[in-house]
């Protein structure tokens, strides 16, 4: 075992997607609304999609799964996988 398979490299938040995800649901002044969420990190969304950036809103612990381009997914356990969701629903699940 090497360290890059216990550490992965380093990559920077890309926090493009959440901003274009709120600033569809809710207009352009809710992309400040992004210092309320910690960015998780990357994870391997649907074979049609690739990866996926995974956020989380602080006040309510719930995350977020967006595509590169904006996509929100949601996490369903009987599939073991994320499925496509609509943003405003995905955003309301996280923010309350």
């Amino acid at each position: 075992m090497t360290d890059t398979d216990i550490f992965p490299e380093y990559r920077p938040p890309d926090w493009y997607p959440l901003q274009r995800v709120l600033a569809l649901v809710f207009g352009t002044a809710a992309i400040d609304a992004t210092a309320s969420f910690w960015f998780i990190g990357f994870v391997q969304g649907p074979a049609d999609v690739g990866e996926l950036r995974l956020y989380e809103y602080r006040s309510t612990g719930r995350q977020i799964a967006l595509g590169r381009n904006g996509g929100a997914y949601r996490w369903i356990e009987e599939i073991g996988g994320y499925s496509r969701v609509d943003h405003e629903e995905a955003l309301i699940g996280t923010l309350v």
